[in-house]
């Protein structure tokens, strides 16, 4: 490829400049391509205002443990944005200052790309530039998919340029970018973004001693599909991922309902263990897939937490009955997953003292083993009242990744 024509490097500069004389501050996370972003944005001067930290971790291993889970597919929207929000993460916790949360100046960047290989590329490999930025109240994803044959090296360019086009808009750059001078019609372009609540955002920025406390964490938004606030105090609660809400899912909560006479709040953790927390595309996604049946019956709201655990969850909520599957409850109730035998029954101790019970779901091929100390915390749904078909949600996103 020649080298960036005199016109090129200038734009490409002001670009840089501008991004320096904007009050942001950035952890990048760049794999699979556009690592040359992390020199254009230290070659002017000023970066050091502007990049607190650039990683690239190139190796899948690397990957598998920045975003605390091996991903589905490595070079995909859906792992792109999980790398950008634990880079916004890491730029949170070395900015070390507690007032981070009302500071919507740091970011996290990531980029995954399928770029070329050279001659032993199989045939119909497409070639994709994932880019995703993770602020304080937002979630942006770019694809670009590029037709055109072209070498790695130019391939390499344009991801780098896809990446600083990216950050310059998210700083308000009004000028030209530096995509427009080097696609030619023939390269598809998506973007997709969500935006989030200052209370929900302020959520997301907690710092990490909150975020991994055992300890009450009081931080919960609680709201109707339909967007208006309600104040009604949760009495069953259906805790999930949801990502996405499926038929099992509904016919769970229809049954509490029926069995207890109380609507039921789906309750969704922002936070996850050894995880970042979900972005606000995810999420989006996740409520829309609820959204189809805030109409029912049994619908009370959805809740937003920061509490991974039911430990944290049954502090946040006295007097409730969880909705949960044989497989959960094996996990929650037996001591190998605990430190040791007095933690849990600490833990057994601190659900009767909030007066917790458990709603448990026999599972389509899981054995329900409950020990007959924790029968008075739980009421056992068998499969003849639960028609299981054996979805989940993990079948379901993986038969979505095969289809793209």
């Amino acid at each position: 490829m020649d080298s960036p024509c005199s016109k090129e490097v200038d734009s490409l500069r002001d670009i840089i400049m501008h991004i320096h004389e904007h009050p942001c501050q950035l952890v990048l996370a760049l794999t699979g391509g556009g690592a040359g972003a992390i020199d254009q944005l230290l070659r002017y001067g000023g970066g050091s205002a502007t990049v607190l930290e650039a990683l690239v971790p190139y190796s899948s291993k690397a990957l598998d443990e920045l975003i605390g889970k091996k991903p589905e597919k490595y070079a995909s929207p859906v792992t792109v944005r999980a790398m950008a929000m634990a880079a916004y993460r890491r730029a949170l916790s070395l900015a070390g200052n507690e007032d981070t949360m009302a500071d919507k100046g740091f970011m996290g960047v990531a980029a995954s790309c399928k770029l070329s290989v050279g001659d032993d590329e199989r045939e119909g490999r497409e070639h994709k530039i994932f880019v995703a930025i993770q602020s304080f109240d937002k979630t942006l994803v770019r694809t670009l998919i590029l037709r055109k044959t072209r070498s790695r090296e130019e391939e390499e360019y344009i991801a780098t340029c896809t990446i600083v086009d990216s950050i310059a808009k998210e700083c308000g750059w009004a000028g030209n970018m530096l995509l427009e001078d080097l696609l030619h019609g023939d390269e598809v372009v998506e973007e997709r973004e969500a935006t989030a609540s200052k209370e929900v955002a302020q959520m997301l920025a907690l710092p990490d001693n909150i975020m991994n406390s055992l300890d009450l964490v009081s931080d919960v938004v609680q709201f109707k599909l339909g967007g208006e606030a309600v104040a009604e105090n949760p009495e069953v609660i259906f805790s999930g991922s949801f990502d996405p809400c499926h038929k099992n899912h509904i016919q769970m909560a229809e049954q509490a309902f029926n069995k207890l006479g109380r609507k039921v709040h789906f309750e969704i953790s922002l936070t996850n263990v050894d995880k970042p927390p979900i972005d606000l595309i995810s999420l989006q996604e996740r409520l829309e897939s609820l959204r189809k049946y805030k109409e029912e019956v049994f619908f009370g709201s959805v809740l937003l937490t920061v509490a991974p655990l039911f430990i944290q969850k049954v502090n946040l909520f006295e007097n409730a009955t969880f909705i949960i599957g044989a497989d959960t409850a094996n996990r929650l109730f037996k001591t190998r997953y605990y430190r040791n035998e007095e933690d849990m029954r600490d833990m057994l101790k601190n659900f009767r003292i909030r007066n917790t019970h458990f709603l448990v779901f026999q599972r389509k091929g899981v054995d329900l083993e409950l020990e007959p100390e924790i029968y008075d915390l739980c009421e056992i749904v068998p499969l003849d009242d639960y028609l299981d078909n054996g979805t989940s949600s993990t079948s379901i996103r993986k038969e979505l990744f095969k289809n793209e």
